[in-house]
Parts: C-alpha cells; structure tokens; sequence
C-alpha cells in the first residue's frame, strides 16, 4: 500500500513517498523523488528538438522509478505545430501502452480528438486527464470513454462532483496550495470524511500505477 496523495506535481513535497513528481526528458532528476513520471510536454517541443526528447524518453521511461507516463499531450494554444504534436502524442501513447504505464494527459481544446484517438488505439493501459477543468457533460464524456480525471486547485465543482469515486485523482500540478487542502475540499464537496476520501484515492492510484 502506498501513502501517495498527489499525482501529479512539479514541485518536490516535504516526504518524497507522498507524490508523484512530473519530468520533461530534459529536467529529470529521479533521485530527488521515489516516484516520477516523465513525458514530453507539447510547451516544450519544436521541430529541432522532437527526435532527442523521443530518443531520451525512450531510455527514461524504464527507470525503475517511474510510475508513469507523461504529461504528454495536444495543446491548441501551444506554439509546436499541431502536426507535430499529435505525431508526438500519438508516439507516447504507444509507448505507454508498450510499457503498461500509465498516461496521463495535457488536454487543451483537444479533448474529443483525444477521446477519439484512444477509441482507435483501444489501449488497455489507463489514461489520465490531469488538471482537469471541464464542465460535467466533457466529464462525462470523458468517462464514457474509460478515462480518468486527476482535479487540482481549479475545477468544475458540478463535475467533480459527477465523477465516480473510482475514476477520481487529485493532484497540485504547480499549486502553492498543499494537497492535504484540496483533499479537504474535496471531502465536504463529496460529503465523506477526509479519512475516507484518501483511502479511496490511495486505493485508485494503487490500481492504477503500481498494479502492473
């Protein structure tokens, strides 16, 4: 059993056990955390640095401390062309499903072509929307579909409150704001005990990242 609270963070916790810290290929650091991800991040990638951060990722993605990978994903405010960014994407979904890791997801104005992407590849590895910011009916969507939904500081409370306990995360993402906070929110926006409520994200994030 592990004492995971945060899924996703960029900043190191106070005990290294209790999150899941995120990397690009470029910034990771796997012995300043137990448990990392790594992905490459459509902010970060150009046409001149693509192959390297595919090439490094490669090698990364079998450390034995990562738990996952990501934040991969497709961002329309991004500057990399969107060809690229879905040649990418799509590079890393494979590669997570190769690996049976875990995907988790940077989604902006991209979330039905990201929906339909996995309905074609049918991956039997779970995908993750991280920071999730949607109304309930892109939610449900999502749902529909087998994701799961990771909620930092800013969300939808009607659609945090519309998902089901075992599709639910939460992370702090690169929020100042303590994840024992938002665990706290959560509860009496779900009506349950804190208590209880991490015991039932603990448990999802056991299923999900350290059942392979």
């Amino acid at each position: 059993m592990t004492n995971i609270l945060d899924i996703h963070t960029h900043t190191l916790p106070l005990r290294l056990s209790e999150a899941i810290i995120s990397f690009q290929p470029f910034n990771f650091v796997p012995s300043s955390c137990d448990y990392c991800s790594v992905g490459i991040h459509p902010w970060y990638l150009t046409v001149d640095n693509s192959r390297s951060l595919c090439e490094n990722l490669e090698i990364l993605a079998c450390h034995p401390q990562v738990v996952a990978i990501g934040e991969a994903g497709v961002d329309k405010l991004a500057l990399a062309p969107l060809p690229l960014q879905w040649q990418v994407f799509a590079w890393q979904a494979n590669l997570s499903a190769r690996l049976h890791l875990p995907f988790v997801i940077h989604a902006v104005h991209s979330g039905s072509e990201i929906i339909l992407f996995k309905k074609q590849l049918n991956p039997k590895n779970p995908w993750i929307i991280h920071g999730f910011r949607g109304k309930k009916e892109q939610a449900l969507q999502y749902l529909r579909h087998g994701f799961y939904l990771s909620f930092g500081e800013r969300y939808n409370e009607e659609a945090f409150r519309a998902v089901p306990f075992h599709n639910l995360f939460l992370e702090t993402d690169e929020s100042k704001v303590k994840i024992e906070c938002l665990y706290q929110r959560a509860a009496k926006l779900r009506d349950i005990s804190v208590k209880e409520l991490i015991g039932i994200v603990q448990q999802n994030i056991n299923n999900v990242f350290f059942s392979h």
